[in-house]
């Protein structure tokens, strides 16, 4: 019973994001898009909390950590992977995807 909750729950999701509310309707372009920005933005924030645990426990810079030591998965875009870009500006500092899927700084 339970799992028939659960199925007739993600079913109605759905049904609602594709004919939710407004006036327009969204594609399966438009949702695989949203979908590639979030799974690139997460992936962003997911490398943002190594670079910060690597930074703490070596008591360094993120430039001064060796790319080695953090996730292949983590350091590109999931969708093009293409490399994040990574940049520095005093306390400043930006992951930036060259897909356009956005940018995180921390």
């Amino acid at each position: 019973m339970r799992n028939i909750l659960v199925v007739a729950g993600a079913v109605l999701l759905l049904f609602l994001s594709v004919w939710g509310c407004g006036s327009s309707t969204s594609t399966i372009d438009q949702i695989t898009g949203r979908v590639n920005r979030n799974k690139c933005r997460i992936n962003r924030e997911c490398l943002i909390i190594q670079i910060e645990d690597l930074e703490y426990h070596m008591d360094t810079t993120f430039a001064g950590i060796p790319l080695d030591l953090l996730a292949d998965s983590l350091v590109a875009c999931p969708e093009s992977l293409q490399p994040y870009t990574l940049s520095a500006d005093g306390n400043d500092r930006m992951i930036t995807c060259p897909s356009g899927h956005g940018e995180s700084s921390f």
